[in-house]
């Protein structure tokens, strides 16, 4: 009979080990072999938790899964997006999503001429859908707690690379801009913008136009300059990409316009820079931060006019004399004509 006992213990105790064992292994061993991005929306239920985690192999065991997270009194999940990093165990795993410690991501919006725009770029990269993004940003309320319009809002938007959280929603985003903007026009940038004569408005109003007129970085302070003598001495800015917007804003329709015609300089709108004197009133894009910096540290020369390459390298040539402009336009249009390029 001892023996019998004795041997009954020696079992439960191998059945005990066995199974502590096998209990470390579900709870302690890496569950994956590489990093893991793992998303749950809003209302996501704990069965959609396993199906998800069961799809990017991180579920080894569905019954043990469930037992643990009742033990660990993990029943509600919480949104967001989550690195499962590939020495993460199921114990850490449950209690990162219990206490919903998310990983935040960097989004980055840039070329973004419309609020449109933006919401479909910031759509691809938080859990907000554009149609949401779109609500908030042309909201009555957004508008009247920040006194803006919608042409006047996209002063607001400073692209640039900024860590927020998936699940962000688009007030909490709006919030968030309102904080970058005002950390961007600090003392020494409204110090900037007083000393050329603009406001921290009228600096996003050049820079949109600085943004349209050239893609190349490096000479965007030569045109910002450029502008900036013409505003000096009264001249109309002349840009044709105002002329482009209030030929969209009358026609309603974000078309797109490859050229200018004649006809189309005369339109009468404060957008038109051929038509109207100084400025436009608000920004016709949302202006990237390197066309704001342009107009902030905007060259210091004498040039007035500027003509694109002839090479078709995207950059000017730049003048202040009215007939080397006209020789300049000319090479050109002959440039043009040889490329077999109708005007």
């Amino acid at each position: 009979m001892k023996k019998i006992l004795t041997l009954s213990s020696v079992i439960i105790v191998m059945i005990l080990s066995l199974l502590s064992y096998l209990t470390y292994q579900q709870v302690f061993e890496p569950i994956s072999d590489e990093d893991q991005v793992l998303l749950l929306p809003n209302e996501t239920s704990f069965s959609a938790l396993k199906d998800s985690l069961a799809q990017h192999g991180l579920l080894k065991n569905h019954t043990f899964f469930q037992f643990f997270c009742e033990q660990k009194k993990f029943t509600k999940v919480k949104p967001g997006r989550y690195l499962v990093k590939s020495y993460t165990n199921l114990n850490s795993m449950v209690n990162m999503l219990r206490l919903g410690a998310q990983k935040p991501l960097n989004i980055i919006f840039n070329n973004a001429s419309t609020l449109e725009d933006l919401a479909g770029k910031l759509a691809s990269q938080i859990q907000a859908d554009s149609l949401a993004l779109i609500s908030a940003f042309k909201s009555e309320l957004f508008f009247s707690t920040y006194n803006l319009d919608e042409s006047s809002s996209r002063k607001l938007f400073i692209p640039n690379t900024y860590e927020v959280y998936w699940t962000i929603s688009p007030v909490d985003f709006l919030e968030r801009m309102q904080k970058e903007y005002t950390k961007f026009w600090n003392d020494n940038r409204l110090a900037k913008a007083k000393s050329l004569g603009l406001t921290a408005l009228q600096v996003s109003v050049l820079a949109s136009i600085v943004q349209k007129e050239t893609s190349k970085i490096d000479e965007q302070p030569i045109i910002a300059g450029l502008y900036l003598n013409r505003l000096k001495m009264d001249m109309k800015l002349q840009s044709d990409p105002t002329v482009i917007y209030a030929l969209k804003e009358r026609d309603g329709i974000d078309k797109s316009i490859k050229r200018v015609l004649k006809k189309d300089l005369k339109i009468n709108s404060p957008y038109n820079t051929y038509y109207q004197k100084g400025l436009p009133p608000n920004p016709i894009c949302i202006p990237e931060m390197s066309a704001l910096i342009a107009v902030l540290n905007a060259s210091k020369h004498s040039h007035i006019y500027m003509c694109a390459k002839e090479d078709f390298s995207g950059y000017h040539n730049f003048t202040k004399s009215w007939s080397e402009h006209k020789r300049n336009a000319k090479r050109f249009q002959k440039a043009l004509t040889n490329k077999g390029v109708l005007r």
